[in-house]
């Protein structure tokens, strides 16, 4: 029989005894079988309404559903049956850090340290709080502890390679980063390409022609950044074969150092190696010293006809809304107004999605050209930055596409802002063509923009942009 068969078991012959149902929830929840453990976790209450690791419990389901002020208010009341569990406390913290209450978040973390100072996991969550601030010397410290008490600790072993390579320590992050294959949220993707992870991975050897698969694991903005890399590849003497979403195919189709390209709909191309995209910068530049070797990389000459005269910038607001830290990089349309009315200006949005529709939200079709039913793929993406001056865009593959192509693009920043564009810099390594503008302080936009407004002033010489 299976531990939750057993479980099962037992709560038929003992419906009564509250811990068994407690058990039975926690063996669904790493089953990832929220809601079944959910109820469970409601008869276990019923039957003790003093059961302080249920409450905790049931509160962890709840931060699964990203339900936080429900979890943060099940962990007080676990903490307030039980004041030495410390379990209530970090679970407690993290949900406060997920809500961005980080310094709250690191009280109850220090709380939970004391009362359980051999936890590895108390050391990372408080971690994670102190990154979220910005406090990466810290941070790495507690990640560093906590892999002294738990050496194969996944998310601290995963969240150590942010920090030290958002502090510039790239040779010993993209070490650590390599942990990203053991999260739990990339076991999904090694089951639907296990065709591609069981083959040989490439890690150096010498080539005379041999196909080399290179596979993207992660975002658009990420495959960009890494491709100065393909390069290094083929002078190793590679057969340069990419697997890679759909919508990048023509652009790195355009790369004469890539042999095939092959998008996700595509078969899966057969090769004598495999290596992911972002393991390219481990094996060809683990300390950033050559990143700039081959920039830009993304060049074509083919340009988008814009009509006006006028200084034309292109914008983008939005980003893709798949991770946590979505709501800190995106900014309201709003912030554009006063450029969108000045008579020296025309803008132009290449946001795609939902938000593009902010233009008729606000009224400002009449001012901003939309430019999305243009763009199919980042090839017509490529082509549209070639006719514009300026780019300025929050944190998304814009960046990345504008970057690479060495083209004028300023990049508005959440105040911790991503690993890849350090620390309050207001140059990026990755792409000498940028400028960084990060808040001052958290959520607040309207600072960046006041920075922006006088850059655009200064740089173009325009009439007043006050915001």
């Amino acid at each position: 029989m299976t531990q939750l068969e057993n479980i099962l078991q037992a709560i038929k012959l003992e419906p009564d005894n509250a811990n068994h149902y407690n058990t039975c929830a926690v063996i669904l929840y790493k089953q990832n079988k929220f809601k079944d453990a959910l109820i469970y976790l409601q008869s276990a209450i019923k039957l003790n309404s003093k059961y302080a690791e249920a409450y905790s419990n049931l509160g962890a389901i709840h931060s699964k559903f990203k339900n936080y002020t429900e979890a943060i208010k099940l962990y007080k009341i676990s903490i307030a049956l039980n004041p030495k569990y410390s379990g209530a406390y970090t679970n407690l913290g993290n949900a406060l850090n997920k809500i961005g209450e980080h310094e709250e978040a690191i009280h109850f973390h220090n709380i939970a340290i004391s009362l359980d100072p051999k936890s590895a996991n108390n050391y990372a969550n408080c971690a994670s709080a102190y990154k979220n601030i910005g406090r990466f010397d810290r941070a790495e410290r507690l990640y560093k502890k906590a892999l002294s008490l738990d050496a194969k600790h996944i998310n601290a072993h995963f969240d150590l390679a942010t920090v030290l390579l958002q502090q510039g320590k790239n040779e010993f992050g993209f070490k650590e980063y390599e942990w990203r294959f053991k999260k739990e949220e990339m076991q999904g993707h090694l089951q639907t390409y296990k065709e591609i992870y069981t083959r040989e991975l490439y890690k150096g050897q010498e080539l005379d022609g041999e196909r080399v698969l290179i596979h993207a694991e992660q975002g658009f903005g990420d495959s960009i950044m890494v491709a100065r890399y393909l390069f290094d590849l083929k002078e190793k003497g590679a057969n340069v074969i990419l697997y890679i979403r759909d919508e990048l195919v023509s652009l790195f189709k355009d790369l004469d150092y890539v042999d095939e390209v092959h998008g996700r709909n595509d078969e899966i191309p057969k090769s004598d190696f495999q290596l992911s995209m972002m393991s390219l910068p481990l094996l060809f530049d683990a300390k950033l010293e050559n990143i700039a070797k081959n920039y830009p990389y993304f060049t074509n000459d083919a340009k988008h006809k814009l009509k006006s005269k006028k200084l034309k910038i292109g914008i983008v607001w939005g980003a893709s809304n798949t991770g946590e830290s979505y709501k800190n990089k995106v900014y309201d349309l709003r912030h554009f107004t006063k450029m969108a009315k000045h008579e020296d200006i025309q803008l132009y949005s290449l946001q795609l999605g939902d938000d593009a529709q902010d233009i008729q939200k606000y009224d400002l079709q009449d001012d901003i050209i939309d430019l999305s039913p243009k763009i199919k793929d980042f090839k017509d993406t490529l082509s549209i930055i070639n006719a514009l001056d300026l780019i300025i865009t929050s944190d998304t593959s814009v960046a990345h596409l504008a970057g690479a192509m060495g083209a004028k693009v300023w990049i508005v920043l959440q105040k911790v802002p991503d690993w890849r564009w350090g620390i309050n810099e207001n140059e990026s390594k990755w792409y000498p063509s940028s400028k960084l503008f990060t808040q001052h302080s958290l959520k607040d936009f309207n600072s960046v923009f006041r920075q922006i407004y006088s850059q655009m002033q200064d740089e173009f010489k325009l009439k007043a942009l006050d915001v």
